[in-house]
């Protein structure tokens, strides 16, 4: 492993909308917009709708939301609240399940963590030279959060290189190129230590506060161990690339298989912002699905 080799302070952002099938697949929808228009919130810079046994789509509760089969269909929505402009964006969506108690969790490094990212064509602008135009495959749990959780360089093995692969370079605001596996903090004379590269992680304080000390890894015996995967199954990882629409909002139905109990979603605009005088990053939006 090695470590972060840039510290800079630079805020990041923007709003969208997208769409995830169980195989993998992901597009924009502009028909998704039109399906949930009656039941948007003009405040809310992100919001999340499934459609129910009823037929008709609803709002996903923040308590969570109990389905009647193993498949959900939503709509996630992302709303650009600080400024009147369209934005290009990228968003991040992870998926899993809290393994029961008293149940058998593999060791981080034979545990697998599924990585997806679609071609899109629209969005390859600010590709970097490195970057493959789409990626599929898996790395440990440990690799990840070695790197999303402390902030570590991939390292150089297989699942360094497939990590490698998976991130990529991405249009922002004012149409800047990014990179979604950027260690720069948001705004460190605010405190504010988050970074692109800490909101892929799967430990919520990771996402909220920024990288756990590689200092205090060091220290630790073992150095630095896997943190935000202990504990879950079926993880899985997409990156999706997006513009919003003259009503500055991006929309993309999203197909997701429940794998088990205690199942979630979480997804990170990476541009992300909500509304006001200063720009600070979106919260992760997170809810629990169970059946």
């Amino acid at each position: 492993m090695t470590k972060i080799s840039k510290i800079l302070s630079l805020p990041l952002f923007s709003i969208a909308l997208v769409w995830l099938a169980s195989t993998g697949m992901s597009r924009a929808d502009d028909y998704s917009c039109d399906a949930v228009a009656g039941l948007l919130t003009a405040s809310a810079e992100q919001e999340l709708f499934y459609w129910s046994p009823d037929r008709a789509w609803k709002a996903v509760p923040a308590d969570g939301l109990a389905l009647t089969t193993s498949e959900a269909r939503l709509i996630y929505v992302t709303r650009e609240l600080f400024s009147n402009e369209p934005r290009s964006g990228a968003i991040v969506v992870k998926t899993g399940r809290t393994i029961a108690s008293g149940a058998i969790d593999p060791e981080p490094i034979r545990k697998r963590i599924s990585l997806n990212r679609l071609r899109q064509e629209e969005f390859e602008r600010c590709q970097r030279p490195r970057d493959l135009p789409s990626f599929q495959g898996s790395v440990s749990a440990l690799e990840y959060d070695w790197h999303h959780d402390y902030g570590y360089d991939a390292s150089d093995n297989n699942d360094g290189y497939r990590l490698t692969q998976f991130h990529t370079g991405y249009a922002g605001r004012r149409d800047r190129c990014k990179e979604t596996d950027n260690t720069t903090f948001d705004a460190p004379l605010r405190w504010d230590w988050r970074s692109n590269r800490s909101q892929f992680s799967f430990d919520p304080s990771v996402v909220r506060g920024g990288f756990n000390s590689q200092i205090m890894a060091g220290l630790h015996p073992r150095g630095a161990t896997a943190v935000g995967s202990v504990g879950l199954a079926d993880q899985r990882v997409e990156i999706i690339k997006y513009r919003t629409n003259a009503q500055n909002v991006a929309c993309i139905p999203v197909r997701v298989k429940l794998t088990g109990a205690n199942f979630f979603i979480r997804i990170n605009d990476l541009e992300g912002a909500p509304g006001g005088t200063r720009l600070i990053r979106a919260d992760e939006l997170s809810r629990q699905l169970k059946r």
